[in-house]
């Protein structure tokens, strides 16, 4: 029974330290552990802006003249429109901006790869020496590039990721706990860079030295691997809060439910892939960053299902019958918020609702299941 009590107390402890822990504990760090970020606002090297496109008739055409229009000189900048054999008219549309702008191409990637190969097939066709890496649905704000770029002026420097903002006009509930998810990520970015590296990229904005690019996994998400790439090559990764991208977040909660699942599926698949680099007498500080921040975080759901099964042999003892209580609370306002959409409701909602998409991705990765390919969002 006391072994009971021990794991049981323990996993509850490591849900509390992935979610409120471990940023107490960056703070911490930061407070008398600061790298500083240097940057250099003149420099503008030439750039290779990637858009990764499948079947994106809808925006494509916003994209790229959102594209064109940032404020960054023309002459040191190329945009590649890379098509994963796109079915509809995005390909044909991307074409007659082509004839408009001739730093904007289009490369199509026969045979429906997935948007990882199809990176690893267009990135020798890029000539310039930073990298950058967004989606067709992402919106840059002007001066996005400059704040990208400015950072890799410093040697040190190997990545650059920027902030995506999510614009929830239609006022879902999913998108109001998206929104926080992204606040939350945001914090932990920020105490990352402090510290030292952040371990994560969003693929919609980040940037990376062109000789620093390796070929990538296929099965693996491109924001995922490229700051393992990177950091493995012993070059800091870090965070730029004014390089900003907004998106609409998703209104359908099936739809947000299987991007997820797809993410955290190719995300635990790359990890077993690079587990080479979580040695912590090589590179502590990325162990414990990237153990904290995202691979602890994936297996909460098995956590959360131990606790629960766990607290019924122990509710002989008063403290446990509350706790239990406590747990059927959060259990029921999560399932009542399937239909009740409300502030109490749908932040358990939201928990439950990415753990369980957690649970489902690591056993496909854990069982050999695979997903290169994606599909737009509806819009």
């Amino acid at each position: 029974m006391m072994v009971l009590q021990v794991a049981f107390w323990f996993l509850i402890f490591l849900i509390v330290y992935i979610y409120f822990g471990y940023p107490v504990l960056l703070k911490i760090i930061s407070s008398f552990k600061k790298v500083p970020v240097n940057e250099d606002q003149a420099y503008k090297p030439k750039v290779t802006f990637f858009i990764a496109a499948y079947n994106e008739e809808k925006v494509i055409g916003e994209k790229l003249q959102n594209a064109a229009d940032l404020n960054y000189p023309k002459e040191l900048l190329e945009i590649i429109v890379v098509s994963d054999d796109s079915s509809d008219r995005t390909n044909e549309i991307v074409e007659e901006y082509s004839a408009k702008y001739p730093f904007i191409t289009l490369n199509v990637v026969k045979g429906r790869k997935g948007k990882t190969e199809a990176l690893n097939k267009s990135v020798p066709l890029a000539k310039g020496d930073v990298l950058v890496f967004s989606d067709a649905n992402s919106m840059y704000e002007k001066d996005a590039l400059l704040y990208l770029v400015k950072h890799f002026s410093e040697p040190s420097i190997g990545g650059v990721c920027g902030e995506l903002k999510l614009l929830n006009s239609t006022n879902s509930s999913i998108g109001e706990s998206e929104g926080a998810y992204w606040k939350y990520e945001k914090l932990l970015k920020t105490l990352e860079t402090q510290t030292g590296t952040s371990i994560v990229a969003n693929g919609s904005i980040y940037a990376i030295r062109r000789e620093l690019f390796k070929e990538m996994n296929p099965n693996v998400g491109d924001d995922m691997q490229n700051p393992l790439i990177i950091i493995s090559q012993g070059k800091r990764f870090v965070y730029e809060p004014n390089a900003i991208t907004k998106e609409e977040t998703s209104t359908k909660e099936k739809e947000e439910f299987g991007r997820k699942v797809r993410i955290v599926t190719r995300s635990f698949t790359g990890i077993m892939a690079y587990k080479k680099v979580l040695n912590p007498f090589k590179n502590f500080d990325f162990f414990y960053k990237y153990m904290s921040h995202k691979f602890l975080r994936w297996l909460v759901p098995y956590y959360m299902i131990a606790v629960f099964i766990m607290n019924l042999f122990l509710l002989d003892h008063e403290l446990y019958k509350w706790v239990f209580a406590a747990q059927l609370l959060f259990y029921g306002l999560a399932l009542l918020g399937i239909w009740v959409k409300h502030k109490i409701t749908y932040i358990p909602y939201y928990f439950c609702l990415v753990n369980y998409a957690a649970l489902l991705g690591t056993m496909r990765a854990m069982t050999g299941k695979r997903q290169a390919t994606w599909k737009p969002t509806s819009r």
